[in-house]
C-alpha cells in the first residue's frame, strides 16, 4: 500500500479545519479535488475514514489509527523538503554570539550544518551582547544570539530561556569564604550586574578577584581556585562543579535568548541557517 502525500494532507487538513471546504481553502485545493483524495485514501484503506454528518465531519474508528502516523508521514516529509532546500544553500553566514554558548549551541548546530549545508562557510564571532548588536548595526554581522533585551533589534525570534548556575573549583571550598571572591565579566557588563545583583539581593559579601572579557579566561581562573563564576552547566567540566543552595549560593535570574538577523541580511543562506537555528532550539535540542 502505498499512500499519496497530497492524500495525507488533505485528511489532516480536514481534521484540523473541521470541514471539506475550509480544508481545501488551507491547502489550495477546491472541495471536490479534497473529496477525491479522500475517496482515494479510503479505496487503499479499504474502509471509510471519517463520517460526514450535517456540516460536521468525524473520524471513525480506522481513520484514528491514521491520524498518528499520517502526522509522522508528513513531519518525515516536511524535514527532507527542508534538508534538501538547505543542501543547496552555500555562501558565507557570519553569526555571532557570547562564548558562554558555544558549548550547547555549536555542539548541535556544526552537525546539522555538516549534514544539510556543507557549502556554507560560517564565520563565527564570540562577543559580549553589547558588541553582537553593534556588529548587526554595522553590518559586520549577519545573525547573532542575544542575551537579555535586544534593545532596538526589530529581526529577533525568542530561542530559549536557560537558568544561569554558580560555577567553582573542585577541589577548593571558595564558597565558604567570607567575602566571597568572585570572577566576573568586565565592570559594567550585564554579566557583572546580573552576579553582582544576585548577591547582594541575598545579602551575601562579596569581591571580585578577577575580570576579563575571556568566557574561557574566566573558567579557568574558576578551575585554579581564583573565584567563583557564573554560567551554564554545560560549561562546567573537569576541575569545576556546579554550586547551589546546599553550598549557601543564591538564585541567578532566567537568561533569556533571543536570534537576531540584521534587516538586510535577507539572502537565502542567511534565512536558511537562521532557520535552522529556531528548528534545533524548538525542538529542545539546547
Amino acid at each position: 500500500m502505498g499512500m499519496d502525500i497530497d492524500a495525507l494532507k488533505a485528511f489532516l487538513a480536514i481534521i484540523e479545519t473541521g470541514s471539506f471546504t475550509a480544508a481545501g481553502q488551507q491547502i489550495g485545493r477546491t472541495q471536490s479535488a479534497v473529496s477525491q483524495q479522500i475517496k482515494k485514501l479510503e479505496a487503499e484503506i479499504g474502509r471509510p475514514i471519517l463520517e460526514r454528518g450535517s456540516g460536521t465531519v468525524r473520524l471513525t474508528q480506522e481513520g484514528r489509527r491514521l491520524l498518528g502516523p499520517a502526522r509522522e508521514v508528513l513531519n518525515a516529509h516536511d524535514r527532507a523538503c527542508e534538508a534538501f532546500a538547505l543542501t543547496s544553500s552555500a555562501g558565507r553566514v557570519a553569526l555571532g554570539m557570547s562564548e558562554v554558548f558555544l558549548t550547547p549551541v555549536l555542539r548541535r548546530l556544526l552537525p546539522e550544518m555538516r549534514k544539510v549545508a556543507p557549502y556554507v562557510e560560517l564565520s563565527l564571532w564570540t562577543e559580549a551582547t553589547p558588541d553582537l548588536i553593534g556588529g548587526l548595526r554595522d553590518s559586520g554581522l549577519d545573525l547573532a544570539l542575544l542575551a537579555g533585551a535586544a534593545a532596538g533589534m526589530p529581526q529577533t525570534v525568542p530561542l530559549f530561556v536557560r537558568n544561569p548556575v554558580w560555577i567553582g573549583p573542585e577541589v577548593v571550598d571558595l564558597h565558604e569564604q567570607d567575602p566571597l571572591p568572585i570572577i566576573i565579566w568586565v565592570e559594567g557588563s550585564d554579566y557583572a550586574r546580573t552576579i553582582r545583583g544576585a548577591l547582594e539581593r541575598a545579602g551575601r559579601r562579596y569581591r571580585v578577584a578577577m575580570s576579563t572579557k575571556s568566557f574561557g579566561g574566566m573558567m579557568a581562573a574558576a578551575r585554579a581556585g581564583i573565584g567563583i563564576a557564573a554560567g551554564l552547566e554545560e560549561n562546567v567540566d573537569a576541575g569545576l562543579r556546579v554550586l547551589g543552595r546546599d553550598a549557601g549560593m543564591p538564585p541567578l535570574p532566567a537568561l533569556k535568548v533571543s536570534l537576531a538577523r540584521r534587516p538586510e541580511a535577507r539572502s537565502k543562506v542567511v534565512r536558511d541557517v537562521e532557520r535552522l537555528i529556531v528548528d534545533l532550539c524548538a525542538d529542545g535540542t539546547t
